[in-house]
């Protein structure tokens, strides 16, 4: 049966570095796909007739494509995506939005406020609270050819997060933003089980907003320290689930 790479790519974590890993395996086998609107989904059925389709390609990328994998009687989806510990990506992404001089709603409060400025204003904008809450749970938690389900509670989202658990324990080559060359390196092992190779080129890191120092704890409470201790509080409790999400990850890389 054919094998191919499904990634996941979940916006700032680790994304455009992946898709390089992925050129420098398979060249223009490697397909890149989004619809033309950032609030499109390419939903199992059409990932399906994307596969099919390019019968050639080995590997596949798209922002917009959900789990749980298209199932077929002609091809093994090997999924793969990166998780981010939810304080650091939001850190990425209001550094990201800046300079980015996108017009986007987020792109003007990130230039307008500071980092604890921004993620106020965010609670109070119902399409930018999907930002700063549970973020990486919503885009886990789809069953086949639905979205995630979502309630909203008090300024904060909430979705099915055992469904969110059962798809990530899914995906075979799973990492973390923060360790992104260690887990490259353990995907090499499991592409080959898969009879593929994967080459890592010698540059791995592209779109990086910042050069990382520091232990992960220590970068994550030095973005904390810069929120009041309500925000703070308001914050972590926002995005428990996507905490839950990450330890998983953690816990399923490394035993």
């Amino acid at each position: 049966m054919r094998t191919v790479i499904v990634h996941y790519h979940i916006y700032k974590n680790s994304g455009t570095s992946f898709e390089q890993v992925l050129d420098a395996s398979f060249g223009d086998r490697h397909e890149r796909f989004d619809g033309p609107y950032p609030f499109f989904t390419i939903d199992q059925d059409r990932l399906d007739q994307i596969i099919t389709r390019r019968a050639d390609a080995v590997a596949f990328s798209s922002h917009q494509t959900l789990l749980p994998v298209p199932t077929s009687l002609d091809y093994h989806v090997l999924a793969a995506t990166f998780l981010r510990h939810p304080i650091l990506r939001l850190g990425s992404i209001y550094r990201f939005k800046r300079g980015a001089a996108d017009g986007t709603v987020t792109a003007q409060l990130a230039t307008r406020h500071d980092f604890a400025g921004w993620v106020e204003a965010s609670f109070e904008i119902r399409n930018e609270l999907t930002h700063v809450s549970n973020p990486q749970t919503r885009y886990l938690a789809g069953v086949y050819g639905r979205h995630a389900i979502v309630r909203e509670e008090h300024s904060q989202l909430r979705y099915d997060l055992a469904t969110a658990r059962r798809n990530l324990a899914q995906v075979e080559m799973l990492g973390r933003t923060e360790s992104f060359d260690a887990d490259l390196r353990r995907f090499v092992g499991i592409a080959a089980s898969h009879g593929l190779t994967l080459r890592i080129p010698e540059e791995t890191r592209f779109n990086v907003t910042e050069e990382p120092a520091g232990s992960v704890e220590d970068r994550v409470e030095a973005l904390l320290a810069q929120l009041p201790p309500a925000l703070r509080s308001r914050l972590l409790k926002a995005n428990a689930q996507d905490l839950t999400l990450y330890a998983d990850a953690t816990r399923l890389i490394e035993g």
